[in-house]
């Protein structure tokens, strides 16, 4: 063999050492005991102390079941109306994204570049959990998370939607004028979410491994050490340790009530807006987040009674994204009728869009950029600029054209600047970096 064959060889082989990933790969199981037994460790201890969360008190039972997704009409009026949890199982059991991504190496192969965001844990303190949050591409992820204490946590980028599938509860009518945007999640062994709640109502499908939810109704805040996204808000998290529960710090844990649900590929919650819920996930867990604004009423226009077994996630209209590495509103082009949609999206199901609400959403959005007016300054510019603290469905309806030219105006002029921003040369380098 000639020599420089064998010194390429070598390098070849030194590369794939250099290259190959040194750890342990956590563990993959996915026979967990759920829910947990309760039980004194010993006569002096409370029940479950120092145990994950729903060790302390036995459930009241499983979340209400049925064997199939509902279509959207009966969605809303058994479930959504009710504000009744659910879960519906083999509910989206016919989509592209149950071959393709099996296995990592087509993710990597398709959408390595892609950026996505990931949380990653730093400190596991005996009782809360600190955790992380930053854009990566995805093959950095796929590349570290069977090791890592990461999993991701992103609003799907458009690229991907294709291959994943919209739920048929979502498809049409009033639902799917009020989504609000898709979430994937992956991750791997065991990890637990933080105890949280949302703003908004949202359908959780399951598509590979296994997730168990403890669902908590939303008035049990106080026993838990929640804190609100911003003062009223339905949404809010608790950053508790939740496989550590201090029973003597956490004193009346064990008199919250809660309901359990364990689901597996093509099986999905219904979580309504408000409702506090912690999850766990086994094995290598891949799973989509459907948001979608409360609502008042529900119109079945657009409504079929045959149903396609599979529509992809793109068809539908969120009204967030995720480009480049940022949140963003979907919509480039604004005029007055679709500023005064946002606001009514913004209200929900509420009688009033309060100014911090409205402050919590535009600086989700808005907040990374510089040179904008801040969030009190747009809310007043809707207002009588009068320091108020809300709107009503009729300031909304009879807003001035004026006022929502200016709005319209702030909404095009962004985006153009921002479209240039994000095909900046020194963003994507910054992308790059990771």
């Amino acid at each position: 063999m000639k020599s420089w064959i064998k010194v390429y060889l070598l390098l070849e082989m030194v590369m794939s050492i250099v290259e190959a990933k040194i750890g342990f790969v956590k563990d993959q199981s996915m026979d967990a005991q759920f829910p947990g037994p309760v039980y004194r460790q010993t006569p002096s201890l409370p029940e479950g102390h120092l145990r994950p969360l729903g060790w302390q008190r036995r459930p009241d039972g499983p979340v209400h079941e049925e064997s199939e997704m509902p279509s959207t009409k009966e969605f809303y009026e058994s479930y959504v109306s009710a504000n009744k949890p659910a879960v519906f199982r083999n509910a989206v059991s016919d989509a592209p994204v149950f071959t393709q991504w099996q296995d990592d190496k087509y993710l990597t192969e398709k959408y390595a570049n892609v950026n996505v965001s990931v949380h990653a844990q730093t400190v596991r303190k005996r009782e809360k959990i600190e955790t992380t949050q930053q854009v990566m591409k995805l093959k950095k992820f796929l590349y570290d998370y069977m090791y890592e204490e990461w999993y991701l946590s992103t609003v799907i980028p458009r690229e991907m939607m294709q291959e994943l599938p919209l739920p048929k509860c979502v498809r049409c009518g009033t639902i799917a004028e009020r989504l609000i945007s898709a979430q994937l999640w992956m991750s791997s062994g065991g990890t637990s979410s933080r105890i949280h709640s949302h703003e908004e109502h949202l359908v959780h499908c399951v598509l590979f491994g296994r997730r168990d939810f403890i669902l908590i109704e939303g008035w049990h805040k106080k026993h838990l050490e929640f804190e609100d996204d911003y003062p009223g808000s339905m949404g809010g998290h608790s950053d508790i340790n939740t496989e550590i529960i201090n029973t003597f710090k956490l004193k009346t844990i064990g008199r919250v009530p809660w309901t359990w649900a364990t689901l597996y590929p093509g099986d999905c919650i219904f979580v309504p807006a408000g409702y506090i819920h912690q999850v766990r996930s086994h094995g290598r867990s891949i799973s989509l987040t459907i948001e979608f604004s409360t609502l008042k009423a529900f119109d079945d226009t657009g409504c079929t009674l045959i149903e396609e077994d599979f529509v992809p996630l793109s068809d539908a209209d969120f009204l967030l994204s995720y480009e480049n590495g940022k949140l963003r509103l979907s919509q480039t082009q604004w005029d007055a009728a679709s500023v005064k949609e946002l606001l009514l999206i913004l209200m929900g199901s509420s009688d009033v869009l309060t100014v911090d609400k409205f402050a919590h959403f535009y600086n989700q959005v808005f907040g990374q950029m510089d040179d904008i007016p801040d969030a009190r300054r747009m809310f007043d510019m809707l207002t009588s600029g009068e320091e108020e603290s809300q709107l009503t469905l009729r300031d909304i309806q009879n807003l001035p054209a004026t006022t929502l030219d200016k709005v319209v105006f702030f909404l095009n002029d962004i985006y153009k600047d921002v479209e240039n921003y994000w095909e900046s040369e020194t963003v994507n380098h910054l992308h790059e970096e990771f």
